[in-house]
């Protein structure tokens, strides 16, 4: 179901050629100008920290850079800053719908009750009232600077107005798209955006171990390998979620979504709320001995159905919606039809034109025609699989976390806007936003500029034992550093983390009891301690994504175990 929205002025792409030139390992930034001698206002000695590529991440850097004239480091762990789970989204991004059928006030009733009444309301408003304002600004720039973005989202052919698609639980057509890899062109055209900018650095293959902390300030972080970079400005958790330590996932594999921001933040003592919401996605492509694939949401939003092995819809067995009801909703009756019937469920969209259904999701026809299957012909087999994290480490609206200095933003952060469940296609909103947000509150003056240089001052001249003693195999002398093995995997790391990934699926998946909660526990410290000891003994970074993991996990467990509230995801 599309709609046309009366914003007709394109602008041609002249990107392309830029992201072909922009070399994203070395990129350096120009010094900014000292504004004033005031302690809130920045000179060229002060940085803005960025952990993680993805939208917030990167547009944290960007508003902070352009907007305040802030100098910022961008550091992922990826070899190309689209190495984020961003990179992966299918469905779209909410924008705003017509005047006659849409409102903020009717977005912010949707993302309530897909929240199963958990949702924070001054986060919903700040979303349903600044986002659209937020699309326009950072990735609709038709601007002659064009310091921003300018994202090819799917257009009328005739008119040049912005089509707008309808998803699950949502009450109105609001969601800019293109195609089925929205999350792809966004992240590319928004990191070239930042690639170009002279205030921004951004360096790949960067894995941060710890925060460093002096007297209850964040003040930087260690890298592994030996590195300490300081950040008088702030350091921004923005390295996503953890849904990838379970063992259905729609998250891609490797280091990303193994709870990276959650276990930084564990370790340093911030506080983190809702864990336990990890929210998991109806309908991730089955096909065994390969990772699970999404299948967006925007193919129920265009139609598809779920059926049964008898070939029956079922879905309004257990909501009047049906496919259209809340995400947490649908896994659970996917899950328990598939548990009932003992045999897989499908999802069909073979009602629609083949060649329609090649134009709207060519990403996901590609994919399942490698496998011999179709869209316009076949049932897909389907299970629900871990796909976002709505809680995560604790902030306000500005993106402030328990610990001076330290700010988190995107899947990383919990702001209360989820609640128990998500609401389709407001993650890529909310990376902007809230990356946005942190970014104006540290450029209008508002970080503690002040204590953070002077104990940064003090660390450089007088190395201290607290920030130079968290793991002595990290933080030796050059020589010893100079030692370390970065990239060797081992038996025991694999398989530990595969045990890992069972436990959270078959103790604290879709559905949990309290005695599978306690058991996943158990288990889990058994992995934690051992995660200690291999990255103790060999930093990698295996090792580390496994006791970044096994935190995260643990955490989780421990969130829901607490929580004997059945709500949400």
């Amino acid at each position: 179901m599309f709609s046309q929205l009366l914003l007709s002025s394109r602008r041609p792409s002249i990107f392309r050629s830029l992201w072909d030139q922009c070399t994203f390992s070395s990129i350096s930034a120009r010094s900014a100008t000292t504004r004033n001698s005031d302690d809130n206002t920045f000179d060229s000695t002060d940085r803005l920290l960025v952990i993680g590529s993805g939208v917030a991440g990167v547009t944290a850097a960007l508003v902070a850079a352009e907007i305040h004239q802030i100098p910022t480091t961008i550091v992922y762990a990826g070899s190309k800053p689209t190495d984020c789970n961003s990179f992966w989204a299918q469905g779209g991004i909410i924008y705003k719908g017509l005047e006659n059928v849409d409102s903020p006030a009717l977005l912010a009733k949707d993302i309530h009750q897909a929240g199963a009444g958990l949702c924070y309301d001054p986060a919903v408003q700040k979303i349903a009232t600044e986002g659209s304002d937020r699309v326009k600004q950072l990735l609709l720039d038709d601007s002659l600077k064009g310091a921003f973005a300018h994202v090819p989202f799917h257009r009328n052919d005739e008119t040049g107005d912005l089509c707008l698609c309808l998803e699950a639980s949502h009450s109105a057509p609001r969601i800019l798209y293109k195609a089925d890899h929205t999350g792809r062109v966004i992240t590319e055209q928004i990191t070239m955006a930042a690639a170009r900018h002279p205030l921004i650095t951004m360096k790949e293959d960067t894995i941060v171990t710890e925060l460093v902390m002096q007297q209850g300030i964040c003040i930087g972080v260690k890298i592994l390998g030996g590195e300490t970079q300081y950040a008088s400005l702030g350091v921004v958790l923005a390295s996503g979620g953890l849904a990838g330590i379970y063992q259905h996932s729609t998250n891609p594999p490797g280091f990303n979504a193994l709870g990276s921001s959650v276990a930084l933040a564990t370790r340093s003592g911030a506080e983190t709320k809702d864990l336990e919401y990890v929210q998991f996605h109806p309908t991730s492509l089955l096909v065994p001995n390969e990772a699970r694939f999404l299948l967006t949401e925007a193919l129920r939003g265009e139609g598809a159905k779920l059926r049964n092995v008898d070939g029956e819809e079922f879905a309004k067995n257990f909501h009047p919606l049906g496919e259209l009801a809340p995400r947490d909703v649908v896994a659970r009756g996917v899950f328990d039809e598939a548990q009932r019937t003992r045999e897989v469920v499908r999802l069909d969209i073979t009602h629609r034109e083949p060649e329609w259904l090649d134009q709207r999701f060519p990403t996901i026809q590609e994919h399942v025609r490698k496998r011999g299957l179709d869209l316009a012909k076949d049932w897909l087999p389907i299970t629900p699989a871990a796909h976002y994290t709505c809680g995560g480490v604790a902030t306000d609206l500005n993106g402030c976390t328990s610990i001076p200095g330290l700010y988190a933003a995107g899947e990383a952060a919990r702001t209360g806007l989820h609640g128990g469940n998500r609401l389709a296609s407001t993650s890529l909103l909310e990376g902007l936003v809230f990356g946005a947000a942190v970014a104006d509150f540290i450029g209008n003056g508002r970080a503690i500029k002040k204590e953070t240089a002077s104990l940064i001052r003090n660390c450089e001249n007088n190395l201290s034992v607290a920030s130079q003693n968290v793991y002595s195999k990290i933080n030796s002398s050059s020589a010893q550093n100079s030692k370390i093995q970065l990239g060797r995997p081992s038996d025991e790391v694999g398989r530990l983390l595969q045990d890992l990934k069972q436990t959270m699926w078959d103790g604290v998946g879709v559905v949990r009891t309290h005695s599978s909660l306690s058991a996943a526990i158990q288990a889990l410290q058994v992995v934690r301690e051992r995660a200690e000891i291999l990255y103790r003994d060999e930093p990698s970074r295996e090792t580390v994504g496994l006791r970044d993991a096994s935190i995260a996990g643990m955490a989780v467990a421990s969130a829901a175990l607490s929580n004997p509230v059945a709500q949400g995801a």
